[in-house]
């Protein structure tokens, strides 16, 4: 596995901490979708599967039924997608 897909499959990990009761089921759902549908689809290319996770991210973290606890763990991934798309751009 390469380290980009080591690395995605950690951001997928992080993101499977939304899956809490805490959560109310259409965000749980929208960070599931995101994972499934793009991060982890190996038939897109990897610039779009990183770019509408964090679109899928950043709509979770602007909802406001999302509990404030989650906002900073949602900004880290972000941070992480961002930075792994930097590198596929300037790798």
């Amino acid at each position: 596995m390469s380290d980009f897909e080591t690395r995605i499959s950690q951001i997928a990990q992080v993101i499977g901490q939304l899956e809490d009761s805490q959560v109310p089921r259409n965000i749980r759902n929208s960070a599931r979708d995101a994972v499934q549908k793009w991060l982890l689809n190996k038939d897109k290319e990897m610039d779009l599967r990183l770019g509408m996770t964090a679109s899928s991210l950043d709509e979770i973290f602007n909802d406001a039924n999302l509990p404030i606890h989650y906002g900073p763990l949602c900004l880290q991934i972000q941070t992480a997608l961002e930075a792994l798309l930097s590198e596929i751009k300037h790798g």
